[in-house]
């Protein structure tokens, strides 16, 4: 048992020096003393420490993944903004020819009329 208490005392981050008075603290055979609970205690605090630590790395990955996040979405922003201009461009221009068009036929029918009118009164 102190074998692998030992073993997982170190997987979990605690120093060799501390998980060994640890082990040896949690012997059944031994009678604990006040030094012994100090031992527990730092070894609580040094797990604390290094899942602190874990935590503000996790924290500041978060942070920069969420600024480029934004960055990323301010670009796929401004692409939709251009190719909002550009389907305002072709509709303008679409109507444009679409007026071309309709004066032209117009224009056509104008013609057609005037050639009709002038040609029966001197007909």
């Amino acid at each position: 048992m102190e074998k692998s208490l030992f073993s997982e005392l170190k997987r979990i981050g605690i120093d060799e020096e501390l998980a060994s008075k640890v082990s040896a603290s949690l012997d059944p055979d031994y009678n604990a003393s006040k030094k012994d609970v100090l031992v527990l205690q730092e070894a609580i605090m040094q797990v604390q420490l290094q899942n602190e630590r874990s935590y503000q790395a996790l924290s500041s990955e978060i942070s920069s993944l969420r600024s480029e996040l934004r960055k990323e979405i301010a670009g796929v922003r401004a692409e939709i903004t251009d190719v909002r201009s550009e389907i305002t461009d072709v509709r303008f221009e679409m109507g444009s020819i679409n007026r071309q068009y309709i004066i032209t036929f117009f224009g056509l029918i104008t013609t057609i009329v005037s050639v009709l009118a002038i040609n029966w009164y001197f007909h």
